[in-house]
Formats: structure tokens, sequence, C-alpha cells
């Protein structure tokens, strides 16, 4: 979150820069702040596009701005040498998240109060709130694009491994909007820019940063010092600021202990490349590497910072939707007997709730039906020439039904498959919905993905069971591809039919009724034809029918109590 007023304070003392100063530097890019400078960028492209539309970016507008940004950066003679991505939260920045996931729950549930009813504009108003998972998109989309060998996932939070990186590498600009930066020691040759302060197109200019300058110029050894008297005292006169930080007693513990948080030490490069090189831990999304962090480290009761998802106060919380599927993931990782805290919203807080692991012989039962289930499943869909792009969507609804009051009509599966927003909280809600079902099930397949990695030399049982598991869940597809954003533009769904015929048999299988909604007679009589043409194409043994295609439902229904 940056020390409150270090920017404004050194605003004056920000450099200029044309492509001309930087031609020939390296960049060092801060993975998440470039994320959510390029929803800022989507934003504005749109608005450049259509002028007189307002709608949502989807996830895959905002990679593509993320990647037309760095490859104008390319272009210029600025190369891009190293992305970072957060790989686990510091545990003294446990209190920020707590601090920014409340603010989050204020803005959605400030939206709610604004709008009682049922109606729902997009909610453009909530920014990046809207983007749940913007960070592990783009982190992905980047290892599959011309910069995957130079992503990196971190031990800890990027812009601190920003430092690191720059000091072994000359003549390097730090892109990052994190003003912390600014207080660890560097060579002379580098330069910090903020996102905010760099345009790339139609003309390049930047405004940056130069600390070895700054600090010739207010007389100070560091700027380390600057910012510890800030810390103590926001409001102290510019002049009496300066005065005192040249006389701070840089030997004192008080200061060693401010500033030991911007200090890099010999050993930081190293100590990555040795412990977090591995490539299951380099694809992983930030909540689960986290959880893998503190596993790997044997942390007693590891805590699972959910992502924060838009949703209706008035409602469930949405991650009651495949929290099951997120038991198997944690028991994979975690000790048997230990507890799992989650931080999800409960009413209308962010609060924590325990999740009870599996022991051994329990996960291997559970593993086996998680197994069959999902592989019948993929066989069914392929039976039913399910397009690709659906076959996982449909999973989570399957997932969400049992987690619902009210059933919801065809038609609004259809809508939320196609992102085809209705102006609905309820709209809203189901997909935060659909949205923790996809994620429990992604989750399920990075923590297969570690479990094999530390285990492939096992001879457990587990084996041969997590590994067809994480196999049959390759297909899962993108975060770009199966996330989709109340608001953004409508994804076509070509045969609505066949859709409609899927939604019957998961209904079915997970024994709840079929909502009846008014329609039209003409449409009446369209699927009641085709209820008839598909019951005599039975009786004629034309289709065969897998009996375990929906046994994942009744287990699920089967919710754990913790």
């Amino acid at each position: 979150m940056g020390i409150a007023g270090l920017a404004r304070r050194l605003d004056p003392h920000a450099s200029h820069y044309s492509p001309d100063h930087l031609s020939g530097f390296v960049a060092v890019v801060d993975g998440p702040s470039l994320a959510y400078h390029a929803h800022k960028l989507a934003l504005a492209a749109q608005a450049a596009a259509n002028p007189n539309v307002s709608r949502m970016s989807s996830y895959m507008d905002i990679i593509q701005q993320a990647l037309r940004w760095l490859r104008s950066l390319d272009a210029i003679n600025i190369k891009v040498s190293t992305i970072l991505f957060d790989g686990a939260l510091p545990k003294a920045k446990q209190y920020e998240r707590a601090v920014r996931n409340d603010r989050y729950n204020a803005q959605v549930n400030g939206l709610r109060a604004n709008f009682p009813s049922e109606a729902c504009p997009r909610p453009t108003s909530l920014g990046s709130t809207s983007y749940s998972f913007l960070a592990p998109a783009l982190r992905e989309a980047l290892a599959d694009s011309e910069y995957a060998s130079l992503t990196f996932t971190v031990p800890g939070e990027a812009d601190d491994w920003c430092a690191p990186y720059a000091n072994k590498h000359p003549s390097t600009v730090i892109f990052s909007d994190d003003t912390d930066l600014l207080l660890y020691e560097f060579p002379r040759d580098v330069r910090i820019i903020s996102f905010r302060d760099s345009e790339l197109w139609p003309e390049p200019k930047f405004k940056g940063y130069y600390p070895a300058r700054i600090c010739q110029q207010l007389g100070l050894p560091s700027l380390g010092v600057y910012a510890y008297l800030l810390t103590n005292d926001p409001h102290k006169a510019e002049l009496k600021l300066l005065e005192e930080a040249k006389c701070v007693d840089t030997a004192s513990e008080a200061y060693n202990d401010f500033i030991k948080r911007y200090t890099v030490t010999s050993d930081s490069i190293d100590t990555f490349d040795i412990q977090w090189a591995d490539a299951s831990l380099q694809r992983l999304d930030v909540r689960v590497s986290e959880v893998v962090h503190q596993c790997l480290n044997s942390v007693p009761a590891p805590v699972a910072y959910l992502p924060f998802l838009v949703e209706d106060k008035h409602r469930s919380s949405a991650w009651n939707v495949g929290q099951d599927l997120r038991a198997v993931s944690y028991s994979l990782l975690a000790k048997n007997g230990t507890k799992v805290r989650e931080h999800r919203r409960k009413a209308q807080r962010v609060t924590t709730q325990d999740v009870q692991m599996y022991e051994s012989v329990e996960l291997q039962a559970t593993l086996q039906t998680y197994m069959d289930s999902i592989r019948s499943w993929i066989d069914w869909t392929t039976e039913r020439q399910v397009p690709q792009t659906l076959v996982w969507p449909l999973y989570a609804v399957s997932m969400l039904l049992p987690e619902l009051k009210t059933p919801p009509f065809f038609t609004q599966l259809c809508r939320l498959l196609s992102a085809d927003f209705d102006n609905t909280w309820n709209f809203v809600h189901l997909t935060a919905c659909l949205h923790a079902g996809l994620y429990s099930l992604r989750m399920l397949t990075q923590s297969a993905t570690v479990w094999l990695t530390l285990n492939k030399d096992n001879t457990s049982r587990l084996l041969p069971l997590v590994t067809q598991l994480h196999t049959d869940l390759q297909s899962l597809g993108s975060i770009a591809e199966l996330f989709l954003v109340p608001g953004q533009a409508k994804k076509s769904i070509r045969d609505h039919d066949l859709v409609y015929e899927n939604f019957a048999e998961i209904y079915a299988a997970a024994k709840v009724e079929v909502p009846i909604e008014q329609k039209s007679a003409k449409r009446g009589k369209k699927q009641q034809r085709e209820a008839e043409r598909k019951e005599r194409r039975k009786r004629e043994g034309g289709t065969k029918t897998n009996d375990n295609a929906f046994d994942v439902l009744s287990f699920m229904n089967a919710a754990r109590k913790n």
C-alpha cells in the first residue's frame, strides 16, 4: 500500500524522460501492477472505440492491453528483461490485505444499498474490484506468450523482488506503482517509473524517479531516513523533515527495524533460484501458492485468502460452492488432521471459516469418487458433443445447483454462460457462484500438480488417482476463457437447444425440479417436439445414457459440515 504521502512529497523531484533517454535500458516489470494498469488501458480503449457505449472489460481485453504495453516498450528499445508476480504474502502484509478486502466488501455493500431492489447496473463503479482473478489471468497468459521465459513467480510480493533483480542488471528501469521501491539501495543508473506516469501511445513519454539524483539534491545518504521520519509524522513540514533526516541515527534499533523491510540481502536471488525455480511452483496462482508455501513450511493452521467475489450480501456466500473440492485440494497439501482457515464473505463481513482436512483413508475414497465422476463427465460431454468452451462451465452449474434456494431458469443460465447481463443482482450473484465453482476446480488442478511433483517417486495409493484426475482436468481452460464478467461483451452460444438438453439432464441428476417460466407458444411447441424426439430416440436404443455421468452431484449434495 506504500508510505502515505511519500509519492506526493517526492513528486517535485521526479524527472521527465523521452524514449531516447531510456533507450538501451532493460525493464523489470511488477506484474500485478501491470495487470491493474492494463485494466485502465482497456477501459480507455473501449471509451475511445465506442464513446456512447458503456460496458465492462473482459479478462481477454485486459490481457491484450498488457501485451500491447510490453510489446510497445520493446519497440522503443527498452527491453523487457523480467516480469515478476507475487508468490506468497509476507506475514507482515496480512493486515493490509484484510483492510483491502474490507474496503472491497464495503464498495459492494454500498452498491447493493444504492440499488436495494433486484435491479443492478453494470458495476463499472467498482473498478478493478470486479476482477478477482486479474493478476493470475495475466500471469497465465504471459506463460503462453513470447514473454514466458521472462516471467517468474517469486516467494513474496513482486515489488519486493524488483530491487534484487535491478541490482544484478546495469541500466535498469523498474515499472511499478509501489513507491516503497524508492527506499531500496540501488546502483546509480537505476530508474523507477510508475505505470500511471508512463505513456507508450500515441507518443511515448515517461515521468519517473532517479533515486541517486534525488538523494544528491536533498543532501541525504538515502531516501530511507526521509521515509522513516515521514512514517512517524506524515504532517511534518518539508524543511523540518529534511533537517531532521540528516541527523537520523541509522544505527538505532528503531531505524533498523524500519529499514530492514527494504534491505536486499546478497543471497536473495540465489534463494529464489533454489527454492522457487520448479515449474510446478511457477505456474501456481498466488492464492494457491500461498497455501503451498505454508504447507511446505509446516505452518500449523494454514490460511487461504480466497479471491474476493462481487456477490449479493443478502444471499449465502458464493464460496459455499466448491467447498468440498477445496477441502480435497488442501488435503493433498496439508498434513493429516490440520485445518485450513478460509477468508471469505459471511453475511456482510469478510471473515474466516475453518475447513477440515480429510484423513488419508477418507481422502483416497473421495479422490476415487471425484476421479470416476469427472472421467464420466468428460465421456458424457463428448458423447453429447458439448462445445469445449462449455464443458467446465456446465460442470460448475451442476456444482452450484445444490447451494441455491431457487434454481435458475434455463434462460438465466444461458445468459450466465454467454455474459448476457440482464442488469439484476441475481445475475451478479450467480456469476460469483459460477466463478467459485470454476476456481475450486482450478485449485484442485494446481494442488494435484504440486502433489505429483512432490510424490513422483512415491508408491502411495493416491498416485494413480491424482494422476488421472490431474490429466482429466488439463482441459479446464484459462481464466480469460472461462471467467466472464457481468457487463462485458456477450459471447455467443451456437446451439441453444443442445444446451437446454444439457441443463435438463443436469437438473434431473441433481434431483432439482426445472422451474417453469413464461415462454412463447412457438418456443414451447418446439421444446415439446424436441423432448418427444429425444424420448423416441432413447426407446429405439439410439442413445446410451451414461449412468455414472452425474454421480458427482449426489456426492457433492451431501455437503461437508465443518
